[in-house]
């Protein structure tokens, strides 16, 4: 018998509907904590919502090769979990951290990289200052009202965002706004999703595995990321209350993205001024004040370098030019998306344990 099974099988298998779905006998058998922390202060998070998030935030970008298994940075490392609590605590940071709400940094430069020598197109010895001060103060721009209130409406929901409205702000688009004639985000708001959606994922754990999301092992811990992210999966019949908890399913999308903004953005967001995770992509960063090409008064004609078509006489006649200075990103070959039964073991044996499963000849 074959150990492998590809998503596809897997996932028709889980299809069934009812209270009881019969387990084909592929999936029969399978092999049988990871703790979660971090020393960052948070603003809106609980340490026990941290660690789950954090945990949460370390498969979805994991501190490993997907190919080799070898360590490399990952959420973990580039704090990614310090990013979502100071986003959903974005009106509540003290001044020691922002400035303004922190919702857009204060450009135009960060201090990574130097100011271009005009002469030569080469990097200077000289750097600007950036968006963190001594302190660790990050600068923010300040928001305008209207600015504030949609922000407030992401992140805080609907009703705590028109309870702190402008006085001005028209009545009837408020009304509309909460007749759900106009749209807008989620009304809940970010703080409520991430609360009781980190709530279920560790009820669900519990209800699995018997232990929080954060102390499962990581193949449990991707498994339930699999049943609360996919279509299929999250439909599957379990019992109340935990059940295929809804408050997981509405805050998959959101976490998945914090934690790839988290991962991959700019540092200053959670109070850092570096990002560990750009070098494995190939990426030194934002690319101002120096830029991404370099002037080379060497590079002449129509035909050489970015002058190449140009140079009709006449028209113009192209005089240097200018060549890439930075190394540019790209995406590696990822491995095939393929589960085997060893992977799907847990999360069927723990489904079998609460009677949802039965097996089939």
């Amino acid at each position: 018998m074959s150990t492998n099974l590809s998503r596809r099988q897997f996932l028709l298998a889980a299809a069934a509907a009812g209270t009881v779905t019969a387990l084909p006998a592929a999936l029969r058998h399978g092999a049988r904590a990871a703790a979660s922390g971090t020393a960052d202060t948070f603003y809106f998070l609980s340490r026990e919502q941290a660690a789950t998030c954090a945990a949460i935030c370390a498969r979805i970008v994991p501190s490993a090769d997907p190919v080799t298994g070898a360590s490399v940075p990952g959420a973990t490392e580039a704090g990614a979990v310090v990013f979502v609590d100071r986003l959903l605590a974005a009106f509540q940071l003290p001044t020691s951290v922002a400035d303004h709400p922190g919702v857009y940094l204060r450009g135009p430069y960060s201090n990574r990289n130097a100011y271009p020598d005009y002469a030569t197109g080469e990097p200077s010895s000289h750097f600007p200052s950036g968006s963190l001060s001594p302190s660790g103060q990050t600068h923010f721009v300040a928001l305008d009202a209207l600015q504030e209130l949609t922000w407030r409406m992401l992140i805080e929901g609907q009703a705590a965002a028109l309870a702190q409205a402008p006085k001005w702000l028209s009545t009837k688009w408020a009304a509309q706004v909460k007749a759900g004639i106009i749209s807008g985000p989620n009304p809940i708001g970010l703080q409520k999703i991430y609360r009781s959606g980190l709530k279920a994922f560790d009820a669900y754990s519990a209800e699995l595995f018997q232990v929080p999301f954060a102390q499962a092992t990581e193949q449990q811990q991707d498994l339930m990321l699999e049943a609360a992210g996919n279509v299929v999966l999250s439909n599957f019949p379990v019992p109340p209350p935990v059940g295929a908890p809804e408050d997981a399913k509405t805050l998959f999308p959101y976490v998945v993205i914090h934690t790839f903004e988290g991962s991959y953005g700019l540092p200053e967001y959670r109070g850092r001024d570096t990002n560990p995770l750009w070098a494995e992509i190939n990426w030194d960063g934002d690319t101002q004040p120096l830029g991404n090409s370099i002037y080379d008064e060497n590079l002449h004609g129509p035909g050489e370098g970015p002058n190449k078509g140009f140079g009709e006489v006449g028209v113009f006649l192209p005089r240097g030019g200018y060549r890439e200075h930075r190394p540019v990103s790209f995406l590696g070959p990822q491995p095939g998306a393929e589960l085997t039964e060893a992977d799907v073991a847990p999360l069927i044996e723990a489904w079998q344990r609460m009677g949802l499963l039965r097996e089939t000849p």
